[in-house]
């Protein structure tokens, strides 16, 4: 229902629990202005207790469901549902943050946290969102992704062997290319790094980093044989980053098409995954280990 397992949502809700009562004392469960600072809630409050309300977030989250049907399920009116979960979206996203487990946002200055890492081996690829039409004619084509069939969100992000998410771009509308986000939004890495891409990043070459990115076949030629035998290699090498895509995606709301117009939303929501994603390869009993071959 909620992506985690029973500890995992216990260590969450420690750092959410301070960020909630300390916005609940000025603020509404739907975000307005209190006239007067509330000390506790009321007995009779919506969704009562932090647990409940983050509960009731990580399974909007998770089951995309409709808003009827969320309201009904935890005994609230559809009018409130989309309010309450705008409002508890930036807290979790601030406890994620607070946890060090939300992707950096700057690739600028990704070079300076992944300075201690130990393999320094990472994997670079772009993941799409399905989005609802746009009305505007203009807006639709910005979001028609002509590759994938569709109208769409995209990002980019960067994992390394244990499908730890350390970076995600800003979301990009689904006609945008990877290299030319990439190109937009640059990352720098540590000094002899290792930087596995796909084709779709052809040229895009951080300075001080090795490239490793399969051959692309000639317009009218072939591959040779040894340039074969690489990209099955490398793909069965790059198929960490599909596995982190993947992980990222047991939430729904990130998975299946999103109902939420707001670009602002739309972002937050894949923050979120990615945080929630690092939470689960960092439990020790998950297992994630490593999944390139030996």
């Amino acid at each position: 229902m909620t992506s985690l397992e029973a500890e995992e949502f216990e260590l969450l809700l420690k750092s959410f629990q301070p960020l909630w009562e300390r916005y609940y004392r000025s603020h509404t469960l739907e975000g307005g202005y209190r006239k007067h600072l509330a000390k506790k809630e009321h007995g009779n409050a919506v969704l009562q207790g932090t647990e409940q309300k983050l509960f009731f977030l990580l399974v909007f989250l998770k089951t995309n469901s409709l808003q009827e049907q969320h309201a009904a399920s935890f005994g609230v009116s559809q009018s409130k549902v989309s309010r309450i979960a705008r409002t508890l979206l930036s807290i979790l996203q601030k406890a994620l943050k607070e946890m060090k487990l939300s992707p950096w946002r700057d690739g600028g200055t990704l070079h300076k946290q992944l300075a201690g890492h130990r393999d320094k081996v990472f994997s670079y690829d772009g993941t799409d969102r399905s989005i609802e039409r746009n009305v505007d004619q203009g807006a639709q084509e910005v979001d028609y992704s002509g590759k994938n069939h569709g109208h769409k969100v995209k990002n980019l992000l960067l994992s390394d062997d244990e499908q730890y998410v350390h970076y995600l771009s800003p979301t990009f509308p689904g006609s945008s290319h990877d290299k030319a986000i990439a190109n937009e939004f640059p990352i720098t890495l540590p000094q002899n790094s290792v930087l596995r891409q796909d084709s779709g990043f052809i040229g895009h070459a951080p300075e001080g980093v090795l490239i490793e990115q399969p051959f692309k076949k000639p317009r009218n030629g072939e591959l040779t044989f040894a340039q074969k035998l690489f990209n099955k290699m490398l793909a069965a090498l790059r198929v960490v980053i599909e596995h982190a895509n993947s992980g990222v995606k047991r939430l729904k709301i990130v998975k299946e098409k999103i109902r939420v117009h707001s670009t602002e939303i739309r972002d937050s929501v894949m923050v979120i995954a990615c945080g929630l994603h690092n939470m689960r390869v960092k439990n020790p009993n998950r297992g994630y280990t490593s999944c390139v071959p030996a």
